[in-house]
């Protein structure tokens, strides 16, 4: 990229962000209602979760809805405990018994559930919840109740185990996955159904493996920095996708290399409607101004605003490093957004504190 093209890119981004006011952009960190947390994976599944833990055992209740029109709500439930071979896992919606549902039967129904793609399950002991009308009831159950026990089957010699999940935030988070997915007010919509026909919702498509790059987009890619010596499996586990763009045109967000301790670098190559590809460069700031770079860390497309995010972790924990946020414009990614932290000093990440080194910030009066 030219010293010219990067400061037109910085200048629209500028233009853009005083014209609006600042725009308003989706935040630093997922969204939350009372519990339950939102988000979209970088292929357009999205899903709300609430984590409980109760002494050692916790468990994870996961919605998930994959981006396709006529995908349907999933419900996931994770847990640490490790589970007998028979039993019986039981909800109870405000202590009246809902549903019990033997652990071998579950077992066994597990294949004939479609995994969405691009959907990464927690660390731990998971079950996709019986599908069609046994999750559609769930789920209307859980939009008007408050609260949702999981009763787990106790391995032998050991006591039962009951979480107690609170379904306060439940329905605003269901809300917002329909909005998120543009399923309000079509037959889809989980919350307010309406009468309009469902659509796909923005997304990518998942790249499990480089053999599906086509060749143009295979040779930028293995031209780069090394990005090709990446062991497959790593591969298909790093959430690397191909944006479709107008024209016949695709932006493949492609993992560059092995992962690091804490980061996973990425580049991004556009493959035109005539097949030829190029790598796109993005721009970060520095003390002296804006500076081009070819890599993006633990890369985050977002297709309902066709936004990249990258998180530089500077340790583990993640709570210093730097985050940027850049927008396609149908040529290039323009920076929106840039904050760091310098500060590794344990504590938990919250990036909303950051401090924003793009836009710039307005001198106190």
């Amino acid at each position: 990229m030219t010293p010219r093209l990067l400061t037109l890119l910085i200048s629209a981004a500028a233009a853009l962000l005083t014209a609006t006011g600042v725009m308003a952009q989706p935040g630093r960190t997922a969204p939350s209602f009372e519990g339950w947390t939102v988000d979209c994976g970088n292929t357009g599944v999205c899903f709300s979760s609430s984590f409980t833990r109760s002494q050692s055992v916790w468990v994870d209740l996961r919605i998930v809805r994959d981006w396709q029109a006529e995908a349907q709500p999933l419900v996931r439930l994770t847990t640490n405990t490790p589970l007998p071979s028979e039993g019986t896992l039981r909800f109870e919606l405000d202590g009246a018994a809902i549903e019990a549902l033997p652990i071998e039967q579950l077992r066994e129904m597990q294949p004939a559930v479609k995994t969405p793609a691009g959907f990464r399950p927690l660390g731990g002991e998971g079950f996709w919840y019986p599908t069609g009308p046994a999750t559609t009831t769930l789920l209307e159950a859980m939009r008007t109740g408050r609260e949702l026990t999981v009763h787990l089957p106790a391995a032998k010699d050991a006591d039962p185990v009951a979480i107690p999940v609170p379904l306060q935030g439940v329905k605003a988070s269901l809300l917002w996955l329909d909005n998120r997915q543009n399923r309000t007010g079509t037959v889809s919509a989980i919350v307010a159904p309406g009468a309009d026909p469902a659509t796909d919702a923005p997304h990518a498509i998942a790249l499990m493996s480089a053999d599906q790059l086509p060749p143009e987009v295979a040779a930028v890619w293995s031209a780069n920095r090394l990005c090709s010596r990446i062991d497959p499996t790593i591969f298909t586990s790093l959430n690397a996708v191909r944006v479709p763009l107008a024209e016949d045109a695709s932006l493949y967000i492609i993992p560059c290399g092995a992962p690091t301790a804490y980061n996973s670098p990425y580049v991004a190559v556009l493959s035109g409607k005539d097949g030829a590809a190029r790598q796109v460069q993005v721009a970060r700031m520095s003390e002296k101004g804006p500076v081009a770079t070819d890599l993006i860390y633990n890369a985050k497309w977002v297709p309902a605003d066709q936004q990249l995010i990258s998180y530089f972790k500077g340790s583990g924990v993640g709570e210093c490093g730097l985050w940027n946020r850049w927008v396609w414009n149908g040529t290039g990614l323009v920076l929106l957004e840039e904050a760091t932290r310098t500060t590794c000093d344990g504590t938990a990440p919250d990036l909303s504190n950051w401090s924003s080194t793009w836009p710039p910030q307005k001198a106190p009066n």
